[in-house]
């Protein structure tokens, strides 16, 4: 290729390069465009003028390439050495009228530039208004790619005739094309000049779903970061269908400069053409976007297969689906990138809508994401108000880089949910338990009162040791129960149930008889227990805390599938619908509180037991036994005397001074203590501040708001600057995994042995309820010495 400087300009050049394409692939448009690449010239800006001496006798004349046939022609002179001619090259600047046609055939750029100039007369523009169509006034945006002429003319016509440029074929040999002509049909994509696009794959998928129902095919000319252009594939045929697309100055839209409605083609042809154009997956979320806006909960990829053929008649495969399922959920959500990167401005928010919440962000040296913690202002007052029994249990991310969140939570006096603090880490090890439980003391002081409930995990076990020596540390129950099953062979349901009637023992003497029993009936079990944990972390009676009736991790397992689905999303839309969930939360119970009638001093739960207690205590006999001290001797329904101290709050069955409120036989002892002293007693006295309604009201008496939109967002600039980035995350193969993981000893079987059924399972008979119901059957059960609440 021998490369002639327009203009007589500077000395002629020699290069060489290679098209590693066929024959009949190389077209005009190819050849320009690489021409330009290699010698870095703008094609949009200059235009190239392309000849060879031909390889025939006495020829001086050169030979002009104006189109795709004449590519071919010289691609097939070859000597006997199989070497062609060398390419003359000149470039010369487009005149600022002259549209961008460099990467089109001369056919398809004399034929575009008689299309503008016809609608131009359509349109009455006068000849001022042309020449100056690539200077718009001063304050509209203009196309990107500078001066585009003609580009903003829709042109529809019936016939066209083949030009030719006189100035430049008088020098090159005349070739006469006759298209062949079908009649005219619409595109379907009703798209009209100047039409805006947020962004260039939205454009392009909007082209692509017309050409899969309209069926016609096209090729890409030119795709960059300015312009994208299209021509119908049955081009060489004489179809004109064009469409260019740009983006404007100053701006992120993209907008419709050049548009050719019409298809001349047979879709008879094309409906069978080889190499046709699959659905992608922004086709798949473009329709998901229109069906479902806005919403997280779309089809599975199977229904979405026939949702896609149905709306725009295309195939796509199951990796196509859910990769348009994945990209919908993207476009609502934000990209786990964006999440990451948006963390320091979210918290800042955050701590701006809640006033004293408590966020920590923690990058390493790279910026990559590390640990994050937050606290909810009104959560953090609210547990004042809440007995201090903190549940705290980690559940894992579903997300591309996965990490765990962990969770602090307590227990209302009316048993629901009271998320405190959250916390997300790469996983569940001792070093992010250990900052974790740092954050956590930042919110709530190392007491002496306090009580953690959580499985047996041992970073965590560590950590709360390390961060809160004075706190004690109790067990999960349900978890050890689980444990206990895998040490059995035949009736796992019944020994997991007589562990938990041993663990909800009130006194020691109970414990000792029913454990006895147990060790006798299950001793592999039995010497698990005290082999791999000491009896005071989840025998109730042996319990060096007040951990009232709060012995499972229930309340952070329950929360956790609550988040099920939530913990798919990327962090900031997962934090959207957490802080949601609890401002629903708050906003139910603050009326259920504030609707209580004034005679009820007592949460429901707890009034509704106190109620069955004082229908029961009517049965029982008291002895009086120290008038001032408060000491009453109760006869039992069970045939045992009980002694009820009621300025201590104790009773000898261990109901009253571990639950903290009034036991049965401490009901019939205030009652017979109204008797005697003639004066009216409320048993909510005698109950824990933590049951009365006035305190369970001031627990939920704050708001809390959700983070407003990012449009909304004030952000200062030291904070903005903060971006943090994605943490290293090692892609693992196969599926990734749905199901927790079992907790330390807990049974991993996967057979039908390892479920609880098959041979020897537990029966109605064995546990006085239903096979299989797990912990839903506990917490219906009880205990045959516990209070049920």
């Amino acid at each position: 290729m021998k490369w002639i400087s327009g203009e007589g300009e500077g000395e002629d050049e020699i290069h060489t390069f290679v098209l590693k394409k066929s024959v009949d692939e190389i077209t005009r448009s190819v050849l320009v465009e690489r021409i330009c690449r290699k010698i870095k010239v703008d094609d949009y800006k200059m235009e190239a003028k392309i000849s060879y001496f031909p390889m025939v006798m006495y020829s001086n004349k050169p030979s002009y390439i104006w189109e795709d046939e004449d590519v071919f022609c010289y691609l097939m002179q070859v000597n006997q050495e199989n070497c062609r001619s060398v390419l003359h090259v000149e470039f010369n600047k487009r005149d600022d009228d002259t549209d961008f046609y460099g990467s089109l055939s001369d056919r398809e750029a004399t034929e575009r530039g008689a299309t503008d100039r016809e609608a131009t007369d359509t349109e009455a523009i006068d000849t001022e208004a042309i020449e100056t169509d690539g200077g718009d006034e001063e304050g509209t945006e203009k196309d990107a790619t500078d001066n585009e002429g003609t580009g903003g003319v829709l042109t529809l016509y019936e016939d066209i005739e083949m030009h030719e440029n006189a100035t430049e074929r008088e020098a090159g040999p005349s070739v006469e094309v006759t298209p062949v002509v079908y009649k005219e049909w619409d595109d379907g994509m009703d798209l009209v000049l100047d039409q805006e696009f947020r962004t260039k794959e939205e454009a392009q998928t909007h082209i692509q779903a017309a050409s899969h129902v309209k069926c016609f095919e096209y090729e890409v000319i030119k795709s960059d970061t300015k312009r994208y252009v299209i021509k119908c594939r049955g081009a060489k045929e004489g179809c004109k269908w064009f469409v260019r697309v740009a983006k404007l100055t100053n701006s992120d839209l993209w907008s419709v400069r050049s548009y050719i409605k019409q298809h001349r083609c047979s879709v008879v042809t094309t409906r069978t053409l080889p190499n046709r154009r699959r659905g992608t997956q922004q086709i798949v979320a473009s329709i998901l976007a229109q069906d479902y806006p806005g919403s997280f909960d779309t089809p599975r990829p199977n229904a979405l297969i026939d949702l896609v053929h149905q709306r725009v008649a295309v195939e796509v495969s199951y990796t196509t689906a859910y990769r348009g399922r994945r990209l919908a959920a993207n476009k609502v959500r934000g990209t786990p990138e964006e999440s990451y990167s948006l963390l320091y401005c979210y918290m800042h928010m955050l701590e701006q809508v809640n006033p004293d919440t408590i966020t920590r962000v923690v990058v390493d040296e790279g910026k990559k994401f590390k640990y994050l913690f937050w606290a909810l202002g009104a959560s953090i007052e609210g547990f004042r108000a809440m007995r201090k029994v903190l549940v705290v249990d980690a559940t894992h991310l579903k997300t591309v880089y996965g990490g765990v969140l962990f969770v602090a939570t307590a227990q209302d006096p009316n048993h629901h949910h009271y998320p405190i603090a959250f916390g997300v880490a790469d996983g569940e090890k001792y070093e992010s338990w250990l900052w974790f439980m740092e954050q956590l003391k930042s919110v709530i002081s190392d007491l002496p009162g306090l009580v953690f409930l959580s499985d047996r995990n041992k970073g965590l076990i560590k950590a709360v040791h390390q961060v809160f020596p004075q706190a004690a540390h109790g067990y999960c129950i349900w978890h050890l129960s689980q444990n206990v099953k895998g040490y059995v062979r035949n009736n796992r349901e019944t020994c997991a149930f007589k562990f938990m009637e041993c663990a909800h023992a009130y006194t020691e003497a109970e414990f000792l008889v029913l454990y006895d029993a147990f060790g006798r009936k299950y001793p592999s079990a039995a010497e698990y227990l005290d082999r791999s944990c000491e009896q005071k972390k989840w025998a109730r009676c042996y319990f060096e805390g007040v951990r009232y009736n709060v012995d499972t991790t229930n309340s952070a397992e329950s929360f956790n599938g609550v988040i099920k689905d939530a913990r798919k999303f990327t962090l900031l839309p997962m934090f959207d619908f957490i802080i949601g969930k609890i401002a629903k939360w708050f906003n139910k119970h603050r009326k259920e509180a504030a609707e209580m009638p004034p005679a009820l001093k007592l949460v429901p739960i707890v009034e509704e037991e106190m109620t069955k207690r004082c229908v029961d205590a009517g049965f029982l006999r008291v002895d009086e036994l120290n008038s001032f001290h408060l000491t009453y001797s109760v006869h039992g329904s069970d045939g045992k005397r009980y002694t009820v101290d009621m300025a201590m709050n104790m009773c000898t069955c261990g109901q009253f001074d571990k639950d903290k409120y009034p036991c049965v036989h401490a009901v019939a002892a205030a009652t017979f203590m109204t008797e005697k002293a003639g004066k009216e007693l409320h048993l909510s006295e005698y109950c824990s501040k933590y049951y009365l309604v006035e305190q369970w009201a001031l627990a939920y008496h704050r708001t809390i708001y959700p983070v407003p939109h990012m449009s909304d967002w004030v952000i200062p600039e030291e904070i903005r600057a903060n971006k943090v980035l994605p943490p290293e995350f090692e892609v693992k193969k196969g599926k990734p995994q749905q199901t927790r993981k079992p907790s330390a000893g807990e049974a991993r079987g996967r057979g039908k042995r390892g479920r609880g059924s098959g041979r020897g399972r537990a029966t109605s008979t064995d546990t006085g309820r239903a096979r299989g119901r797990g912990m839903a059957a506990y917490f219906e059960c009880g205990s045959g010495s516990g209070s049920g609440v």
